[in-house]
């Protein structure tokens, strides 16, 4: 791997207009261009102005060039497979430079250095270091080292052929019957020549008519049972390498860690296990099946066709340089063509998912125009670059098609010659060579044909190896610390954190909480406070400093056995697509009828769920639609409370809920925390009383550490946030 800085190469620099390397403020290098194919582009921060420029065999030319005082901001945009930067123009998005997901981070950090710049703030610190390709010198992303430009098809076809490798009986059958297929699929040519030479012209010998034409029947007959039989098998077998493929790619997914999905956004991967995969299975099931056939019954009907006369078969082959030049030209060209299309095709899905995951903003703000219009405009781009790619090969495949049907042409004048001057070729051979040639040409032009679905089903490919292959995950690593019971001390020590190294969120947080004791974390909106439940719960790990859970290092620890210890009560509680017990049951799903029940009852839930039509096997809906925020709350309680947990977070549990409702939710809330080190995030602070010691984190810091009664005395950052909370009720409590 080649490591360096991310600095212009000459020809970038030198293809600047007017611009002095003194005045470059920033550079960076992505690895798409605007139609999705791989290629160097670099985005270019020079004095006041942004300039976008594309680089290709050591030529560099300038794509944009805008003055920052014109741009409003710069956005992300998210798309299946990558993202795009674009920088609002008077209202108006304008597409910078694209990349594939391996760069995600790398262009968050950039846009935040832009939008910097655009402020007239210092611009942070980047990381100075990227990785590229030893072969072509692409840049890679932080967590992946491969090459997508450099991915041989050969490679990938036999990557996706190795999932195969256990049924390697399968494998064979469906050989055997391709080549017993095609070999059958040869006899009645052949049998045509002898019935016209030997039957039809001398118009003779009737009972070998019969035979013939039995023969004709019998293998066309054995023809079509092995190729269905042939296809059965395959498509058996493509769809369960296509099932090892998602599972694994869905294993690898569930392993990842909150990092690698902040950079990915949940369209992009569901499009991975839905689309891409069926892509593959398609490939896999028919279309490889199909190719190879096709192979053997060219090579096949080839042998036949020389076996009948050497002379004429070469004739055929005259148009073989054109063909093979057409062919080349056609996959090139369609395979640009369907980059750009699945290029357009990423911005339409995520546009739609944006739009229909969140449509009640949508209707909230009466937005549904400009939804429209925005899909609109996307579903034209998709439009014109679906047709691009269509009419591209709309327009190569019948040129290909003359050109190989050409040779029937020769035969025909040719062959005829033969037989008119007795040179060796009969007339029922002729019939013969010209039906082998039939033969020939439908595989021929199928083989042409699979450019176009080869380069889906290796695009699909590419984008899934891209997830199986990164390297931002969170494994069971072997010889970790399993731990049967914890005590639940916990304790920061001097943690640093920031879910953008460069943007630190938390700054040398020190603190210590004692085992079954309550901990209220307190601060204004964005201080940290979610952070440190985040980094307790082990979904990030410390950019610097430790955390520690009984004197260890939380790395150190088994992290399926340690999230076992740990339990949650969400402000927003999160339901699943099942049953209310179900529900309950999630963190032990062997827990008993009679251990769910008393766990609903502890949490005050039992009384509602018992007035429902199924009860406890009554279906909560879609993210628990057929429930009230109250009830949802109260079967997270439960749910928390059935899973036993030694350390327990609380993110303002009782904000959406009436006083009755937060009155029982209190009650179940009382009898969840005893006994378990408990984290609180409240921002009422009247609901931190209870709390044994008040965390206040203001910028990142720990400002104070300690009781109620010692902060609200101290004057300080907790006893001014206390003031204005008294303030605040008071007002509430007037205009109630």
């Amino acid at each position: 791997m080649v490591v360096e800085d991310d600095s212009l190469p000459k020809s970038v620099r030198d293809a600047l207009p007017g611009v002095a390397s003194s005045s470059i403020r920033l550079s960076a290098e992505a690895d798409l261009a605007t139609d999705g194919r791989f290629g160097e582009r670099w985005v270019v921060l020079a004095d006041d102005r942004v300039l976008t420029v594309a680089s290709e065999d050591g030529e560099a030319r300038v794509q944009r060039d805008l003055a920052l005082t014109d741009i409003d901001e710069f956005k992300l945009e998210s798309l299946v497979g990558g993202g795009v930067l674009q920088a609002v123009v008077d209202g108006r998005e304008v597409d910078l430079i694209s990349y594939t997901n391996a760069l995600s981070k790398r262009f968050a950090d950039v846009r935040t250095q832009l939008e910097a710049a655009l402020k007239d703030k210092p611009i942070p610190e980047a990381p100075d270091r990227i990785f590229r390709c030893p072969k072509c010198g692409m840049v890679l992303g932080e967590r992946t080292r491969v090459c997508v430009r450099c991915v041989r098809r050969g490679a990938m076809l036999r990557r996706l052929l190795s999932y195969a490798r256990p049924y390697r009986a399968g494998l064979a059958l469906v050989s055997v019957l391709m080549i017993a297929a095609a070999a059958f699929g040869l006899v009645p040519p052949w049998l045509t020549k002898i019935l016209v030479d030997d039957v039809l012209i001398p118009k003779a010998n009737p009972h070998l008519l019969g035979w013939l034409v039995f023969g004709l029947l019998a293998s066309s007959v054995l023809s079509t049972v092995l190729a269905i039989w042939r296809g059965r098998v395959a498509a058996w077998l493509g769809g369960r390498t296509s099932l090892d493929i998602r599972a694994e790619l869905y294993d690898r997914l569930q392993w990842m860690s909150l990092r690698y999905f902040d950079h990915h956004p949940t369209g992009t991967l569901v499009s991975r296990l839905t689309q891409d995969s069926g892509g593959v299975q398609d490939f896999l099931a028919f279309g490889l099946p199909w190719v190879a056939s096709n192979l053997i019954i060219v090579f096949g009907v080839a042998g036949a066709i020389f076996a009948l006369n050497w002379k004429l078969a070469l004739l055929v082959l005259v148009p073989a340089p054109l063909v093979a030049l057409l062919t080349r030209s056609l996959i090139r060209r369609v395979r640009l063509a369907f980059h750009k299309f699945w290029y357009g095709w990423s911005r339409f899905h995520t546009i739609v998912n944006d739009a229909l995951g969140r449509v009640k903003i949508v209707k909230a703000f009466t937005r549904e125009l400009d939804e429209i219009e925005r899909f609109r405009f996307r579903n034209m781009e998709l439009f014109g670059a679906s047709v691009q790619a269509e009419q591209t090969f709309a327009t190569f495949f019948p040129i290909i098609g003359f050109a190989v049907m050409s040779g029937s042409l020769l035969v025909w004048y040719f062959g005829g010659r033969l037989v008119i001057g007795d040179a060796g070729l009969s007339v029922g051979g002729l019939m013969a060579f010209l039906a082998y040639l039939a033969m020939l040409y439908g595989p021929l032009h199928g083989l042409a044909q699979s450019a176009q679905w080869m380069s889906r089903a290796m695009t699909a490919a590419e984008r899934i190896f891209e997830v199986l292959d990164s390297e931002d995950y969170v494994e069971r690593a072997p010889g970790k610390t399993v731990p049967e019971e914890l005590r639940g001390e916990v304790e920061f020590q001097k943690v640093t954190f920031g879910y953008e190294k460069s943007q630190p969120v938390l700054k040398e947080v020190s603190f210590e909480a004692e085992a079954d004791r309550m901990v209220g974390l307190v601060g204004k909106s964005g201080v940290g406070k979610t952070t440190v439940i985040n980094l307790l719960c082990r979904f990030y790990d410390p950019d610097e400093g430790q955390v520690l859970v009984d004197g260890v290092d939380i790395r150190d620890l088994d992290l399926g056995a340690y999230r076992g210890h740990i339990g949650a009560v969400l402000q927003e509680p999160l339901m699943f697509s099942a049953t209310i017990a179900e529900n309950i049951a999630y963190g032990r799903p062997d827990a008993t009828t009679e251990d769910i029940i008393a766990a609903a009852k502890a949490a005050n839930a039992h009384n509602f769920i018992i007035k429902k039509p199924d009860g406890y096997d009554e279906q909560v809906g879609e993210r628990g639609d057929k429930l009230s925020s109250g009830e949802k709350q109260r079967v997270s309680i439960a749910r928390a409370i059935l899973r036993d947990p030694k350390i327990l977070i609380l993110d303002e549990a009782t904000a959406n809920v009436d006083l009755e409702t937060e009155e029982l939710i209190q009650e179940a809330l009382a009898r969840l925390i005893e006994g378990r080190t408990t984290f609180t995030i409240a921002h009422r602070l009247s609901t931190l009383r209870n709390a044994h010691k008040l965390l206040v984190l203001e910028e990142g810091k720990v400002a104070e550490f300690g009781t109620h009664e010692e902060l609200a005395k101290s004057k300080g950052v907790y006893s001014r946030l206390l003031n204005i909370f008294r303030k605040t009720s008071r007002v509430r409590a007037v205009d109630g």
